[in-house]
């Protein structure tokens, strides 16, 4: 299960990177529609295709079904929001996909429904978008990047290094060993994560909006240093629900505000390029800094007491805001002015209002 583990993080990586390629040459809308229906496909055969023999391919094929077009999808979201609107619209389809995850997850549960009916659920959803690929796609125009050259841009790389460094601490966290009086609540911690990135993904989307990009990440960040500490003091088991729930919210606001917003604010001067972007900052640090421990932790057996872990991981966690602030803010300037006039001119309409139904 290990190895396929690996195999999914490394094909999706890998056809991250080619699916750019492969969109960029190709008529986007066809591309997507193709990749809709090969992860399709690949979904419902995970029903049909049971046994250990199986394992393998199918931990390929899942990777290269969820990378391929993931880059182009999430740039198309970029094309297709504005700046105004975008962390609202991203906090939005963050909180329904964690939503449905956990709908999916309980209703497996409480009908004790077996693998075959939850990969066919699941299969149907991803049938589901379909129809939304069936109109045209313009084709945007703008500059040419290479792929060096994002890696290399400044305002990318200001983003990109408080996210590796989150995503490397998430990766360490996998050698963690923790106290014997953690698994009575051991089980409680996922569910704590899931509803804190639920709540936290809307709220991020609209911060982002409203007082810029960087300051929801920030925001988690912090938090999540704050709950490594605490548990790396305490070591209990209040202390580590606590630190379930900060994780939770962290990852929903990082994933919203960097993710889904930043990376497009960052990209759209790039023109038909956005996906390298996505290839980058969205696949390659995240998979490939989770692999890397998962499969350590794996094939090695080594363990770290989790509160001496998590008590470096909490310096590891601030050391990563520094960068963040010296980030440019991808929000113009402009814009915020521009809501807080509207925001401003709006409640005076509604004081003038209020005063004049009094007078009547």
């Amino acid at each position: 299960m290990s190895v396929g583990n690996l195999l999914f993080y490394s094909f999706a990586v890998v056809s991250g990177i080619v699916g750019c390629l492969i969109s960029e040459k190709v008529e986007r809308i066809k591309f997507l529609r193709y990749w809709t229906v090969f992860g399709f496909l690949t979904t419902a055969s995970v029903a049909i295709f049971q046994g250990v023999f199986f394992v393998l391919p199918l931990s390929i094929l899942l990777g290269i079904s969820f990378g391929l077009g993931f880059p182009t999808i999430q740039a198309l979201f970029t094309e297709a929001t504005n700046f105004d609107s975008r962390g609202r619209i991203a906090g939005l389809v963050s909180t329904v996909t964690l939503v449905t995850v956990v709908c999916i997850l309980l209703l497996g549960t409480s009908l004790q429904l077996t693998l075959i009916p939850i990969v066919i659920i699941c299969a149907l959803l991803k049938a589901a978008s379909f129809p939304a690929l069936l109109g045209k796609l313009e084709e945007e125009e703008g500059k040419k990047m290479s792929w060096s050259s994002v890696l290399y841009s400044r305002d990318f790389a200001a983003y990109a290094a408080p996210w590796l460094i989150f995503n490397l601490a998430n990766g360490i966290g996998f050698l963690a060993k923790f106290p014997a009086e953690i698994e009575s609540v051991a089980a409680l911690g996922p569910v704590l994560e899931f509803l804190a990135a639920i709540f936290a993904a809307i709220i991020g989307g609209i911060l982002a909006d409203r007082i810029g990009r960087k300051q929801p990440m920030i925001f988690g960040l912090v938090i999540l240093g704050i709950g490594y500490a605490l548990f790396g003091v305490l070591g209990s088991s209040v202390s580590y629900l606590i630190y379930s729930l900060v994780d939770g919210a962290a990852w929903g606001l990082l994933v919203v505000s960097y993710l889904q917003v930043i990376l497009g604010d960052l990209s759209s001067r790039s023109g038909g390029l956005k996906a390298r972007f996505f290839a980058l900052g969205g696949i390659m640090i995240p998979f490939l800094t989770r692999s890397i421990f998962q499969e350590t932790q794996a094939f090695s057996g080594l363990t770290i007491p989790a509160n001496y872990l998590y008590t470096v991981l909490c310096f590891l966690i601030f050391i990563s805001i520094l960068p963040l602030l010296r980030a440019p803010e991808t929000l113009p300037e402009s814009k915020i002015r521009e809501r807080k006039l509207r925001e401003h001119v709006e409640k005076v309409g509604e004081l003038v209002k209020e005063s004049r139904e009094k007078n009547e």
